[in-house]
């Protein structure tokens, strides 16, 4: 097991209690603990546990459940817009105005930042893909927020996306779901086919991210019992597999806790890339803010330096 811990103050290591897992040969993920004086860093190695969504037994209709509800928490705040600056550099170097969703699950932010983007100059057309494709998820949006967006029935493995599908690739809160040989082989395929990619996932923020971590079960639970009667479509299995047997909310408390320790870091994603060596192609890092004090975005932008970075 790798584990080591930075201090602000050399006696706040007597503070830590720290749960790593020591069988994993993943890269190091990096978490912050919140102390009194201060904050430590704890880089250890990531937890690859299951997710239920990655299962390929896992029924069809508590996958699409899920992704629902994971969709509607998605769209509750607007903080993807700080994201723009980072899509508009990346699709500026490769000279497109299209995006290839990879992961798309219940859609993503797309129903606000494709207008967030056209709004900044970027008027981008969206394909919308998955490996366990839900194209019936955009079908509840007003047809006006459909425009330029397009929600693939076929099925779309984010290590070999097809070359007929070109443009900018786009991952949002789905990196996390790959080892890290599969991860790798979805930026080397980007860089090799000279797509423009974007990796982007939230993660809790010091100093509430721990309680918050430990708390998001509960939260995660009673929120399903919320909102539940606010998704679409409103059928009878939904509501029969939330509150009278909750095997759907349940399986989303253990995704969203998992989902969290497999999450890569800046300097994990930087050892990704370190071996992926493409002529004129480059890669970011870094955090994002999602314009909470509870969350921050996770990034990675790839581009080729051979195209002109002139507004597209």
């Amino acid at each position: 097991m790798s584990l080591k811990c930075f201090c602000s103050h050399s006696w706040d290591w007597i503070a830590a209690i720290v749960i790593a897992e020591a069988f994993s040969d993943d890269p190091l993920c990096t978490c912050m603990l919140p102390f009194r004086h201060g904050r430590v860093k704890i880089l250890m190695k990531r937890i690859h546990l299951f997710e239920f969504t990655d299962l390929s037994w896992y029924p069809q209709i508590f996958r699409q459940m899920q992704t629902d509800y994971l969709q509607f928490a998605a769209t509750m705040g607007a903080g993807h817009k700080n994201l723009v600056p980072f899509l508009q550099k990346a699709l500026q170097h490769a000279g497109t105005l299209e995006i290839v969703d990879l992961c798309s699950g219940g859609t993503g932010p797309w129903i606000r930042l494709q207008d967030q983007l056209r709004q900044a100059g970027s008027p981008v057309t969206v394909k919308l893909t998955d490996k366990y494709p839900h194209p019936e998820a955009i079908q509840t949006w007003k047809i006006e927020d459909r425009l330029g967006i397009e929600y693939l029935a076929e099925p779309v493995d984010a290590m070999q996306v097809p070359e007929h599908l070109k443009g900018m690739r786009t991952m949002f809160e789905g990196f996390h779901h790959f080892k890290p040989e599969q991860a790798r082989a979805i930026l080397q395929d980007a860089a090799e086919k000279k797509a423009a990619i974007g990796i982007f996932e939230a993660s809790f923020k010091p100093p509430l991210g721990i309680l918050l971590l430990v708390l998001s079960p509960v939260i995660t639970f009673l929120t399903y019992f919320i909102v539940t009667p606010f998704l679409k479509p409103r059928t009878w299995q939904r509501f029969f597999w939330t509150y009278l047997v909750p095997i759907v909310p349940i399986a989303t408390c253990w995704d969203g806790v998992i989902s969290m320790l497999r999450g890569y870091s800046p300097q994990a994603l930087d050892k990704l890339t370190s071996v992926i060596y493409v002529k004129d192609y480059t890669w970011e890092a870094g955090f994002a803010s999602t314009g909470t004090p509870l969350f921050e975005f996770t990034y990675l932008i790839g581009f080729p330096m051979c195209e002109a970075a002139s507004n597209p």
